[in-house]
């Protein structure tokens, strides 16, 4: 039996920030190949329901960067090459990408595809491929958490949470008044919740 090797050229792979639209959605498509006939049903019922809630989004459109006409036209766009190429799309990652990912296209197909991998998919790594490759990442934040103290007294063995004299649980709000509390205690450690 042949052995076969696989080889790849790392220093033609692009980095995250390099992928284009094209690339991020050839991607999916070779991942999830199961999910592409759902998703093309969506994309054109999110297409139908633009074009036949006109005055309902009129009413409500706030977006900036486009019109609702240049999204219907968008959306017209899409579900016209999803009629044309059908089933096709679902056979060939080529086409898929070509057709509904390029140029301009890609910003209602984009919308689609982050609300389709966001509300509808199968496939819980179908959210986080689509977390990965469209929505902007989340700087860690101070929290705003709760906080608990426990005093160690010596080692985790023999750790207790610290209560009232009533014997209710101390949750502190502020981590300033769980520092306080910590300090007053045998090996304190704040804890949040």
């Amino acid at each position: 039996m042949p052995l076969y090797v696989l080889t790849t050229n790392l220093k033609t792979m692009k980095t995250i920030e390099q992928l284009m639209n094209v690339d991020k959605a050839k991607i999916i498509f070779d991942l999830f190949r199961d999910e592409i006939p759902e998703f093309l049903e969506y994309t054109q019922a999110i297409a139908e329901k633009v074009a036949n809630d006109k005055e309902e989004l009129l009413v409500n459109w706030n977006n900036p960067f486009l019109s609702y006409h240049q999204w219907l036209q968008l959306a017209e766009r899409v579900a016209s090459a999803i009629k044309k190429y059908d089933k096709n799309l679902t056979k060939s990652g080529n086409l898929f990408t070509n057709q509904l990912f390029d140029g301009y296209l890609a910003i209602f197909t984009n919308h689609c595809l982050e609300q389709y991998g966001l509300h509808r998919a199968k496939s819980p790594r179908f959210r986080q491929a689509i977390e990965l490759f469209y929505l902007p990442v989340k700087l860690a934040t101070p929290t705003s958490g709760q906080y608990l103290v426990l005093e160690m007294h010596g080692g985790p063995e023999y750790a207790a949470i610290c209560t009232d004299t009533d014997g209710n649980t101390l949750v502190f709000d502020d981590r300033a008044d769980a520092e306080a509390e910590a300090s007053e205690c045998q090996d304190g450690l704040i804890v949040e919740i």
